[in-house]
C-alpha cells in the first residue's frame, strides 16, 4: 500500500481535496469546453455589435415578417 504524506498546512486550510483520477479528467474536459464555450459567446457578441453598429442586420416586428422575408430571397 502507498502511504502518502500531506503538509498540515494543506490541511489545516482545508485545500485538499480527493478524487479519482477519472472524475478529475472528466472535470478538466468540461472547464476546457466551457472555456471555449465562453469565448465563442463573447466572440459572437462583438459579432452583433459590430453589425448593428454599421448597420447590417435587419430588424422584424415579428416572426411572420422574418418568414415574408425570407420567401423573397428564395
Amino acid at each position: 500500500m502507498t502511504t502518502i504524506t500531506i503538509p498540515r498546512k494543506l490541511m489545516e486550510k482545508g485545500d485538499l481535496i480527493l478524487i479519482p483520477k477519472k472524475e478529475y479528467e472528466q472535470l478538466v474536459k468540461l472547464s476546457q469546453r466551457l472555456f471555449w464555450e465562453e469565448q465563442d459567446t463573447d466572440e459572437a457578441i462583438k459579432t452583433f455589435n459590430r453589425e448593428k453598429r454599421l448597420g447590417k442586420l435587419k430588424s422584424a416586428h415579428n416572426f411572420s415578417s422574418i418568414l415574408k422575408a425570407a420567401r423573397r430571397h428564395e
